[in-house]
């Protein structure tokens, strides 16, 4: 379970694909989302569009994730539609499976719901 989690931790993940829907930089949006994994007491922090959000994460045997304790910035922003999906995914999200760039949060079997890229920090 060390492994999987080393693997998530140490990235940031931009989201390139919400609900089946590509994500591009536009007006609508402030900022790309994304996701970092931090080992050290199993943190998870990020963007979500336009506000911060952040919370702890659990890994569990059979690539299960759950996200928990989770908050937001209330920043009042142009667009709320993707960042209400996005915080609405990860109360969903209880699979994963993560490649050395890409990450795809999952629902049972379901198709994706939300697929990621690797940036690395510099």
């Amino acid at each position: 379970m060390k492994k999987v989690n080393v693997e998530l931790a140490g990235k940031k993940w931009q989201l390139v694909e919400l609900n089946g829907q590509p994500i591009e930089a536009n007006s609508k949006l402030q900022n790309i989302p994304f996701v970092s994994f931090t080992q050290e007491e199993s943190r998870v922090s990020g963007n979500s569009g336009c506000n911060s959000f952040g919370g702890t994460y659990e890994l569990k045997e059979g690539n299960r994730i759950y996200f928990s304790q989770m908050f937001s910035t209330k920043m009042a922003c142009p667009d709320m539609a993707i960042e209400d999906q996005f915080l609405a995914m990860l109360g969903k999200v209880d699979n994963y499976n993560v490649t050395e760039d890409e990450l795809i949060l999952n629902k049972a079997k379901m198709a994706p719901l939300a697929k990621f890229k690797a940036v690395y920090f510099e």
